[in-house]
């Protein structure tokens, strides 16, 4: 795990995020199975001191002036094609690393209530998603018959949904034709069931694809990749009207641009082209009455880069 700063563990005293800490993100109870997740996973942390704090910062505006980091956009979609294709070579070789995408846990600094702070193990990340991850399956997708991930990447998202819900239809759609071999090798060995990968391009969806009655559908930092152009694709949703449809993405509206770390973060989504306005948008269609918006709030968890896991909850009326 490539290190942005080094504090030294020993000087510094560790902290470890328990079932309570995420009981208070999240506003709610968790789930006994859930908190036996949170038990079992290691996040443990250490703040940094004013200094690493201004290290951490400058490693970020030093990227804000790159001109190496690029926008994403429809553009690239041939880099996570090839991105995918070495995911797909590990899961080959029966690497169990290889669903897990290489931009986790790519920094030993992690945002957290608003604030940097030095993780101690590999998987924070990563194990942390998933914690939100279960959190909102269990809540919103444990029931339905069908459940569809946009933009799923190497699938590992899949698995969550199918521990919250081992009956349902599974399906993973991606625009790169890597993302849907890497499903099919999951299935042949037995990592997923009951699960179908499908070509699917947000920029330019597919009519003709239609989603099951009674389904859930979820995208994971996905629509990150979109920018400003992710109406055509709620659109779709509110014409394919799928029970719930669920969101765990950046969303600049959480963020508060008078705070330093919001502002670096907004600055690098701008940088980036990410995802933008999704939430006012679909606050404009509830107040149309076109939707209902059961969830909608700031998980108060990050990369160093981004605050990338809010989330929004809402269905077609």
């Amino acid at each position: 795990m490539p290190h942005i700063l080094v504090p030294n563990p020993s000087k510094t005293i560790i902290s470890s995020l328990k079932p309570g800490d995420f009981s208070s993100l999240f506003e709610g109870a968790l789930s006994p199975a859930l908190q036996e997740r949170i038990k079992a996973s290691d996040f443990r942390y250490v703040p940094l001191s004013s200094e690493e704090r201004d290290r951490c910062i400058l490693f970020i505006l030093q990227l804000l002036r790159d001109p190496a980091v690029g926008k994403s956009g429809e553009h690239r979609q041939s880099e996570w094609e090839r991105g995918w294709l070495e995911n797909l070579e590990l899961v080959r070789k029966g690497d169990p690393k290889g669903l897990i995408p290489r931009y986790f846990d790519k920094y030993d600094i992690v945002r957290l209530r608003g604030e940097f702070v030095k993780v101690l193990t590999p998987d924070f990340e990563y194990n942390m998603l998933a914690v939100i991850e279960q959190w909102l399956f269990e809540k919103y997708l444990s029931d339905v018959k069908s459940i569809y991930e946009f933009g799923c990447g190497t699938g590992h998202n899949l698995l969550r949904a199918r521990e919250t819900n081992p009956h349902a239809k599974l399906f993973g759609l991606d625009w790169a034709e890597a993302s849907q071999n890497i499903i099919m090798e999951s299935v042949k060995t037995g990592v997923l069931q009951k699960t179908v990968g499908r070509r699917f391009d947000f920029f330019h969806p597919d009519e003709a694809f239609l989603i099951e009655p009674d389904s859930g559908v979820y995208t994971v930092a996905a629509l990150e990749q979109m920018g400003k152009d992710f109406v055509p694709f709620v659109e779709y949703l509110l014409r394919q009207k799928p029970r719930i449809i669920v969101h765990i993405e950046p969303m600049h509206e959480f963020l508060d641009e008078k705070n330093l770390i919001d502002y670096l973060a907004i600055a690098y989504y701008q940088k980036r082209n990410y995802l933008w306005g999704l939430s006012e948008y679909l606050h404009r269609l509830a107040g149309e009455k076109r939707i209902k918006i059961y969830e909608d709030k700031r998980t108060h968890i990050g990369h160093v880069l981004t605050d990338g896991y809010s989330v929004i909850v809402w269905s077609p009326v």
